[in-house]
């Protein structure tokens, strides 16, 4: 039947933290409904949904939008405990924004334990470089260290955005726990005998 989309086989929630004023909103705003929003009131939680094809099948996202308040930490150590996958955000214009995401990285270790987490860092408002602090050398050499993927983006021209949900969902197809597929031996006749014991 040609015209309809195929059903997601997976969902994923994603949550983007950061702090305040990084871009969050914009980000998923601009992927999930392709819009740049001008103005942002900072919120405790949006969600946003979209399908994305990744390696040639869809993908259900559910991002969650947080706000970047430190008084809502009972709040975020939930979604860090319960979703799948992570884009931890800084801007590249905010040397105070980029120190920040180093403790948010180590309370996801304390929360989620010793297994890789799947994540991607973002630097955003990367169009902005007369007001740029952090260096694009910084963010690789964090994400190096962290072994995850690294971008810069712009919301505002939708520059890399669309990448960055691509490859955090690839992060978390790669970290998924293997399902094993148990191969039952196939035999070409199975006699029973004739009496058996049930006892």
């Amino acid at each position: 039947m040609e015209g309809l989309v195929q059903r997601p086989a997976k969902g994923y929630r994603v949550v983007l933290l950061g702090s305040v004023a990084v871009g969050k909103t914009a980000l998923a705003t601009q992927f999930a409904c392709g819009s740049f929003p001008e103005q942002c009131e900072p919120s405790v939680e949006d969600l946003f949904s979209k399908v994305i094809e990744v390696n040639a099948k869809p993908a259900l996202l559910e991002i969650v939008d947080t706000v970047g308040a430190e008084h809502l930490v009972t709040l975020k150590d939930l979604y860090i405990k319960n979703s799948d996958g992570f884009v931890v955000l800084y801007s590249v214009c905010s040397e105070a924004s980029f120190e920040a995401v180093r403790p948010l990285r180590e309370r996801m270790g304390r929360l989620r334990g010793p297994k890789a987490v799947p994540l991607v860092l973002v630097g955003t408002k990367a169009d902005l470089d007369a007001e740029r602090q952090v260096l694009t050398a910084q963010g690789r050499e964090l994400a190096s260290e962290w072994r995850c993927p690294f971008l810069e983006v712009t919301a505002k021209s939708k520059l890399m955005v669309d990448q960055v949900f691509t490859q955090v969902v690839r992060e978390m197809e790669a970290l998924a726990p293997r399902q094993e597929v148990r191969q039952i031996p196939i035999h070409p006749q199975i006699t029973w005998p004739s009496e058996r014991f049930i006892g």
